[in-house]
């Protein structure tokens, strides 16, 4: 089997994945309460062998490199995840667990200095027959490591603190040695990438712009069909695993509006309704659809862009954050799906992790009062408000269409502004467009979508929330928040490690980084035949048990 989902990306109805890089999952990872995985599990001898499995996405990627900025979405993460290496997945108990199809053992062999030991499993090679081995893990090292910034990487966090690379005592081992600690190592070299692509800036960048060419999981790409907007896996014959059971799995590109119709209309076996509430009671009342919910370590947010002067002024991001009632979004968006549903008050852990704390303080709870003050002194004032040279209050929050969550979301944010003074207008962009023309270069004042996390959220968090993180998109920061998140990477100690990343979340909140809004449920719908597949939440996805009952 293979197993996939340490990786943290990005855009499902709108989402983000976070890269890669935890501390303790929820002990009720495995319990049948929500919490654990709902994906009507079955033993893979009571599925009919072959079949076509339809997933839908939102769009094509862009980049089916994970590892570069334009391939960091969710969508893309779906279908690679069936075709690259990784050595770490998380079962069903939420244990983090080597995944021996790629190496016999991953072990931190020295403390001082940190050395990773990566014992290679000799079976696996690349659909081109090329063993996966030394070179590729070189390559992906210095191709996210920082040290060359024409490699357009989605992170460096983690890889800049390696310091060398090599063959261990035997041919199949490899040697990483940190020149600065790193606490969560065991999610580095997942998703690796081959050498081939790791190469040359221009090759990382650009050779996997419409196609992948290897792969060395159990899938491999078979094609594209841009009219019908589809891309297709086939079975890899060089994957040395246990066999998957499906044919074919075709990832079926439609608007996010329209994938409910598409599922009852029998045109697609898989959909994320993410948190919808009415298509989460709409997708319980069709006949042939099954229904599954978990706990994930995903959540919507809202965050501020660089287009403007007003959304760099720490002044006015307070002020919005203090106007935003977060408990009235989360009951209005998931409350028919999660009755207890109340808002996420930290950056870095989501509920259900040992180390969530309410980091939110004042910037999280609703007070047009102080607002008013604040504004005030700060010269904004009137109603609508305007400063001293007559420029009004105004500002304008990006979304992208089709998508009903994130236009809900900024409608509720509209009416709870428009109480203290400050007008939001919303701005609807294609939805292919969101990430590559307005979120990734910064065009936007305010956005709201998810960010679909992973099992080390402290390495994840690094690259959004620090200055120089390729993910803090309307880069806001400070150097103490740098600081304190360095610290808490490089802390082995567990208890301390959490410690330094919950102090660094209060400054987040504090400086007006963005504002999270509520822990977004893994919500899936399928055709009631479809096995071993739903809503994964903090457990890892295995492709080759994907089928349909017989």
């Amino acid at each position: 089997m293979t197993k996939r989902g340490i990786r943290r990306f990005a855009v499902v109805a709108a989402v983000a994945l976070l890269p890669i890089v935890s501390t303790s999952l929820p002990a009720s990872a495995a319990k049948g309460d929500g919490n654990g995985p709902d994906v009507n599990a079955q033993p893979v001898a009571k599925l009919k062998k072959g079949g076509t499995f339809v997933w839908a996405i939102n769009n094509l990627p862009d980049n089916y490199n994970t590892s570069q900025i334009d391939g960091n979405t969710a969508d893309t993460s779906y279908i690679m995840g069936a075709t690259l290496p990784g050595y770490f997945s998380v079962d069903a108990t939420g244990a983090l667990v080597v995944d021996t199809n790629y190496a016999s053992s991953v072990e931190l062999t020295s403390k001082k200095p940190q050395v990773v030991t990566y014992t290679l499993n000799p079976k696996a090679v690349w659909s081109d027959g090329k063993p996966v081995g030394l070179a590729d893990f070189v390559g992906m090292w210095k191709a996210n490591n920082g040290s060359n910034t024409a490699y357009e990487s989605v992170s460096t966090t983690g890889y800049e603190d390696i310091g060398s690379v090599k063959a261990g005592k035997s041919k199949n081992q490899v040697v990483v040695t940190f020149k600065n600690i790193y606490a969560d190592w065991q999610g580095l070299f997942g998703g690796l990438l081959p050498a081939s692509l790791t190469a040359t800036p221009e090759a990382f960048n650009k050779a996997w712009l419409t196609a992948p060419t290897v792969s060395a999981g159990p899938f491999k790409y078979s094609s594209t069909d841009v009219a019908g907007s589809t891309a297709t896996l086939i079975p890899n014959p060089k994957w040395w695993g246990d066999k998957p059971v499906l044919a074919k799995i075709v990832y079926r590109a439609i608007p996010p509006a329209t994938q409910l119709d598409a599922l009852a209309n029998g045109e697609v076996d898989y959909i994320d309704i993410g948190p919808n509430a009415t298509n989460y009671q709409r997708a319980k009342d069709m006949a042939g659809v099954s229904v599954h919910v978990s706990k994930a370590p995903n959540y919507r947010h809202m965050t501020f862009g660089s287009a403007t002067a007003l959304s760099q002024d720490k002044t006015i991001r307070q002020a919005i954050m203090m106007s935003i009632d977060r408990s009235t979004i989360a009951k209005a968006m998931i409350g028919p799906i999660d009755p207890t549903a109340s808002s996420l008050d930290n950056h870095v852990f989501v509920k259900g992790l040992a180390c969530y704390t309410n980091n939110a303080g004042i910037y999280g709870t609703q007070n047009l009062q102080r607002v008013n003050t604040m504004l005030n002194a700060a010269g904004w004032k009137g109603s609508p408000r305007k400063n001293a040279a007559g420029q009004e209050l105004k500002l304008a929050i990006t979304i992208p269409s089709g998508v009903p969550t994130s236009a809900q979301e900024a409608q509720l944010m509209q009416a709870m502004l428009a109480p203290a003074g400050i007008t939001l207008t919303i701005n609807t962009v294609p939805l292919a467009d969101f990430f590559s023309k307005y979120i990734t270069p910064g065009n936007f004042e305010m956005t709201v979508f998810s960010w679909i996390g992973g099992v080390f959220p402290i390495s994840g968090a690094t690259g959004i929330l620090t200055t120089t993180g390729e993910q803090n998109y309307g880069k806001i920061g400070t150097a103490a928040i740098d600081n304190l998140f360095t610290k808490a990477n490089q802390e082995l100690d567990p208890v301390k490690r959490c410690a330094l990343a919950n102090k660094a979340d209060k400054l987040v909140w504090e400086e007006g980084h963005s504002m999270i809004t509520y822990q977004r449920p893994n919500v899936t719908a399928t055709d009631s035949k479809v096995a071993n597949m739903g809503s994964w939440g903090f457990t890892s996805l295995d492709y080759t048990k994907i089928g349909f009952t017989k």
